[in-house]
């Protein structure tokens, strides 16, 4: 080691210059913690602010969506020209390269089918699952003024990754 072994003094400590911390670019992300500032910052242009998400977790509900059956055939080919990737686990897994290096939104809220109240949701992937994934954010859909609604909330809180809210309103 350097200071071990007498070849360079320790003598800059930088004492003429005040030390500088950089806001975060993110408007209303300031306070957040390291983790949830580096997370946003995969998912968020630095210069605009803004993102292009490409969503294609449709799935989660709707079963093969038209035009979404062949994800590496019709959707693949976009993700070049996108920022974030949002999709389900099982898309991620079986179809979105790990070499394609684009931040992912995970869908992490599911219903069971759409015959029933399709607000009637729950956590279908725990935040361990997507931790392993290496997602950038997860995200659920909350259904306001339905017969869900508390339920839809309630998702929300039990996890301390950051959050994407799909706010819907119910079908009347």
């Amino acid at each position: 080691m350097a200071d071990l072994d007498d070849i360079r003094d320790g003598k800059d400590f930088g004492l003429d210059r005040p030390q500088t911390n950089q806001a975060f670019y993110l408007k209303g992300a300031g306070a957040l913690d390291w983790g949830m500032q580096s997370r946003l910052a995969n998912i968020f242009n630095p210069k605009t602010g803004r993102t292009i998400m490409l969503a294609f977790d449709h799935g989660y509900f709707q079963g093969p969506t038209t035009g979404l059956e062949r994800i590496d055939l019709h959707i693949a080919p976009l993700f070049e020209y996108t920022d974030v990737l949002m999709c389900t686990r099982g898309i991620l897994r079986s179809v979105v390269p790990p070499a394609t290096r684009k931040p992912v939104v995970l869908r992490a809220s599911g219903a069971n089918s759409i015959l029933t109240e399709l607000s009637n949701e729950a956590v279908a992937v725990c935040v361990e699952d997507a931790l392993r994934l290496n997602v950038s954010a997860m995200t659920a859909q909350v259904y306001i003024g339905s017969q869900y609604e508390h339920q839809s909330i309630k998702i929300l809180s039990n996890w301390s990754i950051k959050v994407l809210v799909m706010v819907c309103q119910p079908w009347r």
